[in-house]
């Protein structure tokens, strides 16, 4: 038996997925990885993606034949069709409930007024760089070089004027019509629910009120309802789609490797190093991933069991551990020891190289003003891009008139669920 968690609007799917794949009865594949499955069937009418992920499905149940498949639609709202009721759509459905085997459907709903919420913050998050450090800021960059460290290493830390680098012209104003459209005409709950309830028997609706205030009882609810042991609750009190999250997600970094550097460094190391050596580097450099004369290494900083089991954007190996003097407010900020991954396709170059000299690069010279900019940034989020107060406006209009029937008929059902007390 199949199960999913729909993302309905705003409801921490990251969150679910994590904590699911942090189960050891659960198979759970990356959300993206469903999300291009619906994207290739609904909106291209291309059927090959669903195969590989139902082969997949059936490949590891077989690995783990006790173990229950799940997946977490991570973007039903953008990689549907509208209206919600259309063939393909139901379509869709259909193959997954009898391909995929899947059952039961998890159907969390949030209250409108935090959906419309939450749906502009990403909008105004999206004006101001999704969350990304600015160029130049402490100086900052997505690309590392190795030989800019040795100018790093003598530069201390200047304590920048940080305005010249952020925008306050954020206003609903300045939202692309697209994204009005999007938050008005895609939140449309009931709608979902009733295409969901004509391809499925089972749908489990329930107040995403219970995971802010009792993830526990959430995720024993689910456990019991599919069958399997809840075996790791170490992240159910971790807020994994929390702004401090976000911004570890998108200021991912690259050190770039140029051959004169790897070639200085190397002769150091009393290490003499080859292009061809080994079966597997000569294959990477030929097939594309890799270019021998000018490489790269694709690192990010995270909670560490959060690094060692999500794959949305690729799978990345714990290298390192930092100490908390290294990042002392992304730290404390996330209540968690933070993790240094490189991505797994970068390791057997990175290993040839060596990696305790990159971390100790990474730990004294980016790791001081990744901290820095997380701080400057966090207060810059929370003082001039989010709204936290009652909506109001002309756009928050328009989103009442458009959902307000939906609202009502989703609340009728959403009353009289019993979610975590059954």
């Amino acid at each position: 038996m199949s199960f999913m968690i729909l993302n309905t609007g705003r409801v921490a799917s990251q969150f679910f997925y994590i904590n699911l794949k942090l189960q050891q009865d659960v198979i759970m594949p990356s959300r993206y990885q469903f999300d291009h499955v619906v994207k290739y069937w609904v909106k291209k009418r291309y059927k090959h993606p669903f195969k590989l992920f139902n082969q997949y499905r059936l490949d590891q149940l077989k690995k783990h034949p006790n173990s229950y498949f799940g997946t977490v639609f991570h973007s039903a709202r953008r990689n549907l069709i509208y209206p919600l009721n259309s063939a393909r759509n139901i379509d869709f459905l259909k193959r997954c409930r009898d391909e995929l085997e899947l059952k039961t459907i998890f159907f969390p709903v949030r209250e409108p007024d935090s959906v419309f919420r939450s749906e502009l913050n990403r909008q105004f998050a999206r004006q101001v760089g999704d969350w990304s450090f600015p160029e130049g800021l402490n100086d900052w960059t997505r690309k590392w070089a190795l030989k800019d460290f040795d100018l790093l290493k003598v530069k201390e830390l200047e304590h920048i004027d940080s305005s010249n680098f952020l925008t306050k012209k954020i206003s609903e104003n300045r939202l692309k019509d697209s994204s009005k459209s999007f938050i008005i005409e895609r939140s449309k709950i009931y709608s979902l629910y009733e295409l969901f309830l004509k391809v499925f028997d089972d749908i489990e609706v329930f107040d995403f009120d219970h995971v802010l205030k009792s993830p526990d009882k959430v995720f024993n609810r689910i456990a019991n309802k599919v069958g399997f042991h809840l075996s790791d609750t170490t992240l159910l009190q971790t807020k994994l789609n929390s702004l401090s999250s976000r911004f570890m997600l998108y200021n991912k970094f690259i050190i770039m490797m140029d051959r004169k550097t790897k070639k200085l460094w190397s002769k150091e190391k009393n290490y003499k190093e080859s292009i061809f050596e080994g079966k597997e580097s000569f294959k990477n450099f030929f097939i594309g991933k890799k270019n021998p004369f000018f490489n790269y290494c694709r690192f990010r900083f995270e909670i560490p069991k959060v690094l060692s089991v999500c794959e949305d954007w690729g799978r990345y190996k714990q290298v390192a551990i930092l100490k908390k003097n290294h990042l002392p407010l992304t730290s404390e900020a996330l209540k968690s020891d933070i993790a240094l991954g490189v991505h797994q396709d970068d390791l057997l170059y990175l290993n040839q190289f060596g990696i305790s000299e990159v971390v100790k690069l990474i730990s004294n010279i980016i790791c001081p003003r990744f901290d820095k900019n997380f701080d400057i940034m966090f207060n810059f989020y929370k003082n001039n891009v989010y709204h936290n107060g009652p909506p109001t406006g002309d756009l928050y209009d328009s989103f009442i008139i458009e959902n307000r029937d939906e609202s009502q008929k989703i609340n009728k059902i959403l009353n009289k669920s019993d979610f975590i007390f059954s």
